[in-house]
């Protein structure tokens, strides 16, 4: 599951960085915009002092920034009220409580009421509403007095507006999102949480299934052996009792691998180079004895070399698992046919299997391998599922898609040793 994106405190703060610079430039071109413009009276001396102590407060900040570190939501809380307070100096040289922009106090307490607890947002909110009660009773003058007229209030509450929206946007927006994102995880991790229960369920039951299925296994074994020596002679009964014999050695072989699965694995055998070519061949003739009635066609590229590969028993068995769902969808389909294609793209195995059955429905592609379910009749949706998580637990995956002719193409991404190069 991928990492979500969150609106950190750290983020916040980059952000607050960022819109200091934009006041920065706003009040300066305000203050030359006041200065060409006749009747309009600005203190041009204190606001410059008051930008100037802002913008080199602001270059501090920026320059801690820049060093990696946590960050709580108290130096959060603190940087608001610094902003608050900024804004209330500003203000104060630009026609206090009847300046047009006053209304720019709501942008400290959108942020903290959307970022931080609500006791810390409520402060904020009241350290807001006594910057803008105290420049009230400093300034009780008839409005517009202070900065030339109706026109150029209008005006100023115009820009306030454009500034106040597209900030409200900004960061609505971009918490929006983050909720989205962190909904989209919590889903993935409940999804993930059911499939590793299922599968825990589904490993206990095999575990006990195992120790049970050897003693039945032994005596066909016993019977198959004593009815090719009863009937001998009889050469149309040969065939199908070697294939009797060969299904009951594949079945303990799977018995075996299975109790032997819980075992500590030999690391020492797993980082051993194995040849992907020789490893997929081998396991095409194992799913050939077990499916006889399928034609498999098995195409290899030419740089499939030598790579280690770790767990190659669960690997193999997610293979075989894959292979058999598309022998299924293509019998269903009055075929026979399974391709299987392999290339190698850097330190990347790519297996593709191709059925010639109904195809997969595109709303199915997405679920596929991650939630348990089947498109046979019969089916439980366990071999995807098993295949999934195998592949998962090395880098792997595997998805489906419908082909553009008939049936689904299964894809298989398996990482290599990134060390491995082929000839």
């Amino acid at each position: 599951m991928q990492a979500v994106s969150r609106l950190t405190p750290v983020k916040l703060l980059t952000w607050l960085h960022r819109l200091r610079w934009g006041a920065v430039v706003f009040v300066l071109a305000a203050i030359a915009t006041a200065a060409l413009t006749p009747g309009v009276e600005t203190r041009s001396g204190p606001l410059l002092a008051s930008i100037t102590v802002l913008a080199a407060i602001n270059a501090l900040i920026g320059w801690s920034l820049r060093r990696p570190r946590p960050a709580t939501e108290a130096e959060l809380f603190a940087h608001l009220v610094f902003d608050t307070l900024a804004l209330s100096a500003l203000l104060y040289w630009a026609g206090g409580s009847s300046s047009p922009f006053v209304s720019l106090y709501l942008v400290p307490i959108a942020i903290a009421a959307a970022s931080l607890p609500r006791a810390l947002a409520w402060l904020i909110a009241l350290v807001a509403a006594s910057a803008y009660t105290a420049l009230l009773l400093q300034f009780l003058v008839p409005p517009h007095a202070m900065h030339g007229g109706f026109t150029m209030h209008v005006l100023g509450m115009w820009a306030t507006f454009m500034v106040s929206a597209a900030l409200l946007v900004i960061f609505v927006t971009g918490m929006a999102a983050t909720v989205r994102r962190r909904d989209l995880a919590l889903a993935e991790a409940r999804e993930q949480m059911l499939r590793n229960e299922q599968i825990t369920s589904l490993g206990a039951l095999a575990a006990g299934a195992a120790h049970e299925l050897g003693t039945p296994l032994s005596t066909m074994a016993v019977v198959v052996s004593e009815l090719r020596e009863a009937y001998a002679d009889d050469l149309a009964l040969r065939p199908d009792l070697e294939l009797l014999d060969q299904q009951i050695g594949l079945c303990k072989l799977q018995i075996t691998q299975l109790l032997g699965a819980a075992e500590q694995p030999d690391r020492d055998a797993e980082t051993q180079p194995v040849d992907l070519a020789v490893w997929l061949r081998a396991i095409i003739e194992r799913w050939r004895v077990m499916r006889p009635e399928i034609q498999a066609r098995l195409d290899l590229g030419p740089a499939l070399d030598s790579a280690p590969i770790t767990d190659r028993t669960a690997l193999s068995q997610s293979l075989i698992n894959l292979l058999n769902n598309a022998a299924d969808a293509s019998l269903v389909n009055g075929s026979a046919r399974v391709a299987v294609s392999a290339t190698r793209e850097h330190d990347v195995l790519q297996v593709t299997i191709d059925d010639e059955g109904l195809g997969i429905a595109e709303h199915d592609t997405a679920r596929a391998g991650r939630l348990r379910f089947s498109t046979k009749p019969d089916g439980q949706g366990l071999g995807l599922i098993l295949s999934h998580v195998s592949l998962e637990r090395v880098g792997g995956e595997v998805s489906l898609r419908r082909r553009d002719g008939r049936g689904t193409r299964t894809l298989v991404s398996l990482p290599l040793d990134a060390g491995t190069t082929p000839e």
